[in-house]
């Protein structure tokens, strides 16, 4: 048993030999439902501190009985660059199934940066036949193609070798140094580097210049209540890119969008500081409050 601020933070029992994953709960062991962590491009349990706020929170609201999971997914740390949401989905609904089997009532996804892309992807039941869900929460949902225009300009060149790569039949190869993107510090197929960067591809969510037939495709999934909260001051985020407008506008496509959804004040895209942690936290327990 390792410990995190005020409370314990526990090495839950589950694991899954085939694919080496785990999970880590917060929290109160004996509450009712399950609020499961899906970090962003790099992360993996541990990395992203608000989500402790969020937990202790939850403890000093035992009626809504939720604790807090993190899970280590294949595409966890550096595994993103080789992995794909149709792997996520199913790591997840694995972890699902299981939280299922141990009595949990309600389970809710919370995904961060491109955990929002898993819940994305984690709503086509259809195709995934994945277990489903009771709500989610997406905190600062960002397109990675639109990311660099600021970090990395000339990458057209990048992707088209990936692309070339793909026709080669050589997708699932990683790309060369010199074709990758330095500042991600990780091995990434040219198969990840499309999902990613694509126009249209995999990973192609929340793109400002997505046309409404395909963000009313996309957001028409949803069947269970829904929490969009952007980064008012998100550095991933093009400065010509309106979130308040693209909130508003997911807000429009379905009406399982909470109408809680809206801009964390003050704070980028990880909500580092303490005050902007206190708020999202707050609102994330408004928005369960609506699902009791």
């Amino acid at each position: 048993m390792a410990s995190s601020g005020p409370f314990p933070l526990l090495a839950h029992p589950y694991r899954s030999a085939a694919q080496g994953s785990c999970a880590y709960e917060m929290g109160n062991t004996a509450s009712k439902n399950a609020l499961v962590f899906i970090g962003g491009m790099k992360d993996g349990p541990h990395t992203t501190p608000y989500i402790r706020t969020v937990a202790q929170r939850l403890e000093k609201t035992p009626e809504l009985s939720f604790s807090v999971f993190e899970t280590r997914l294949r595409s966890s740390f550096d595994g993103f660059g080789t992995s794909s949401l149709a792997d996520d989905v199913r790591d997840i609904s694995t972890f699902v199934k299981y939280l299922r089997s141990i009595g949990r009532e309600k389970v809710i996804l919370f995904g961060h940066s491109t955990g929002c892309q898993d819940c994305m992807e984690y709503t086509n039941y259809a195709k995934h036949s994945n277990s489903p869900v009771d709500g989610f929460i997406l905190q600062a949902p960002v397109s990675d193609r639109e990311s660099l225009e600021t970090f990395l300009p000339d990458y057209q060149s990048k992707l088209d070798y990936a692309n070339k790569m793909i026709a080669e039949g050589k997708g699932a190869d990683c790309l060369p140094n010199e074709h990758s993107i330095a500042m991600l510090n990780a091995p990434m197929s040219a198969n990840r580097f499309h999902d990613l960067f694509a126009k249209g591809g995999a990973d192609d969510y929340f793109s400002s210049d997505l046309d409404d037939q395909t963000v009313n495709k996309f957001w028409s999934r949803f069947s269970k209540p829904v929490l969009v909260l952007h980064s008012e001051e998100d550095e991933f985020v093009p400065a010509r890119v309106d979130q308040a407008a693209l909130n508003k506008r997911y807000q429009a496509a379905s009406s399982f969008v909470s109408p809680l959804s809206g801009l964390i004040p003050g704070t980028g895209h990880t909500v580092w500081h303490e005050e902007a942690q206190e708020w999202l936290a707050g609102r994330v327990i408004e928005f369960l409050q609506t699902l009791t």
